[in-house]
């Protein structure tokens, strides 16, 4: 298997208790075969409240990099990345 890392901001455990409550997080990085990608993490809830949000305005919803978990725990995203990079679906994601 190919060596990928996923790197969060220094300091990220003294508030992921505040990123899982919110079920939103944007600033991961993804470095896979030399490429780092910026992921953003959703947990289904605040996906379809954020969906909603933007359509209710008449606007559309599109995030570049979604991936979607049951919560945003450091494992999930982690579990997340590593599925992306063995099925190889790593190939979608849009590199910075």
């Amino acid at each position: 298997m190919t060596k990928h890392s996923l790197d969060f901001p220094q300091g990220y455990d003294d508030y992921a208790f505040e990123v899982e409550s919110k079920g939103w997080f944007g600033e991961a990085r993804l470095s896979f075969l030399g490429r780092q990608y910026r992921l953003n993490f959703y947990d289904p809830v605040r996906l379809g409240q954020d969906i909603d949000s933007e359509i209710q305005r008449g606007h559309l919803f599109f995030e570049p990099n979604l991936v979607v978990v049951q919560s945003l725990t450091r494992p999930n995203m982690e579990s997340a990345v590593a599925r992306l990079v063995e099925s190889g679906q790593v190939s979608l994601l849009i590199a910075e």
